[in-house]
């Protein structure tokens, strides 16, 4: 009697926690701006989870992190506020400020720390992911004269080698830190041959880290296999095209950036294209003629399209298909108003996109393009998925 009340007591216990612990991968965490709040949508079950994570902070330009075992989730918001999210409870476990003003966070590869990137009073902040103490703050500083001046730190990313790189915005340079070293040594300080970086990116395969610049039209490429050879500059520009304008303003940022098959495509501001590049060269391919300005560009798991979201009232409600092989627009999909952000699920089936200005976030059929599902959230803007933790540079 005994024994069959002990296994039931262990049956139940095993339940109850496969309950708790079933429907992590399928949660969709979407930052709802104006309200400081994140909202949980399950893309399986089509439905939107009644909590709410509130209290998070100013949501601008907010980034969520996930630790490989998928226990907690962090969130850098823009008034310096990391907060950890228990992913079972969908609670908030603990919270850091680690400055005035940040504006993106990274996870080393090893799930152990957390690296943020300071705007004031300029720096990268290393966290331990598990206390939530800070460890480290390297300040960020360059020569202006006579005297040493802050600079706004952007762009941190995970690297291999459990490394975290960033960019610093006044002081033109690139960082790598190691995480696998006591006291996190900056290991390799390389200078951008332009002014002004703004953003930056690594790709899929985290071997090259992609720097944008303000008021131009080139970026700076450093391979992470060699930092020692240096930057160099690659080219947006279209031989074939002639400008009317000088040089943009600046590029989105370059989390935008699709890497698909062979190709890089480049939202570009103020143009209606997208730039192709080759993934080999880094050499400019071609340019795709699209119905706006483009924002973001994704890429679906299979890499065989690119989804693209636009800006300006008459284009932001839609989306563009690029089809990877013939580099080619193949539809165009009526959303919602002002698309904010967009990412397909794992295995590229659906894509979430949120739109702003009608408070919504969809569920669209990647193979069909059919809507086949939307719920009511009050300003969404990022869509932040759970295998963002199985993913190099988030």
């Amino acid at each position: 009697m005994r024994i069959v009340l002990s296994l039931i007591l262990v049956s139940g216990w095993l339940l109850a926690s496969l309950a708790e612990a079933g429907g992590i991968g399928s949660r969709v965490f979407v930052v709802e701006r104006d309200s400081g709040s994140l909202a949980i949508y399950d893309f399986v079950e089509r439905e939107l989870l009644p909590q709410r994570i509130t209290g998070l902070g100013d949501l601008r330009h907010a980034t969520m992190i996930f630790s490989p075992d998928l226990r907690f989730g962090y969130l850098a918001t823009r008034n310096g506020q990391v907060s950890r999210i228990d992913l079972q409870k969908l609670e908030r476990a603990g919270v850091v400020f680690t400055s005035e003003n940040s504006i993106d966070n990274a996870i080393s590869q090893d799930g152990r720390y957390i690296a943020t990137a300071e705007y004031v009073p300029g720096g990268l902040t290393i966290l331990d992911s598990g206390s939530m103490q800070v460890l480290t703050k390297h300040s960020a500083t360059f020569e202006a004269g006579e005297e040493r001046v802050p600079s706004r730190v952007t762009g941190v990313v995970d690297a291999p080698g459990n490394r975290f790189v960033c960019v610093l915005i006044e002081g033109a340079e690139i960082w790598i830190v190691d995480a696998s070293k006591p006291g996190f040594p900056i290991e390799h300080r390389i200078k951008t041959p332009q002014s002004n970086p703004y953003d930056a990116m690594i790709t899929p395969d985290g071997r090259y880290y992609v720097v944008g610049h303000i008021k131009s039209d080139r970026v700076s490429l450093l391979d992470l296999t060699r930092p020692g050879e240096g930057v160099r500059e690659v080219s947006l520009r279209d031989p074939e095209r002639e400008y009317e304008r000088g040089m943009p303003v600046k590029l989105p940022h370059l989390a935008s950036w699709a890497v698909a098959g062979k190709w890089i495509f480049v939202p570009l501001v103020g143009e209606d294209r997208l730039a192709v590049l080759d993934r080999t060269s880094w050499q400019f391919e071609r340019s795709i003629p699209l119905r706006g300005h483009p924002v973001y560009a994704v890429r679906a798991p299979s890499e065989r399209e690119v989804w693209v979201s636009f800006s300006g009232e008459a284009d932001d409600a839609y989306v563009q298909v690029v089809d990877v092989e013939t580099l080619a627009v193949s539809d165009t999909i009526r959303v919602g108003r002002r698309i904010y952000h967009m990412d397909f699920t794992p295995r590229g089936s659906h894509v979430l996109v949120s739109a702003n200005q009608d408070n919504k976030l969809f569920l669209v059929n990647a193979s069909s393009h059919e809507i086949e599902d939307s719920v009511a959230l009050a300003s969404p803007s990022g869509i932040f998925g759970v295998w963002r933790a199985f993913r190099v540079g988030l």
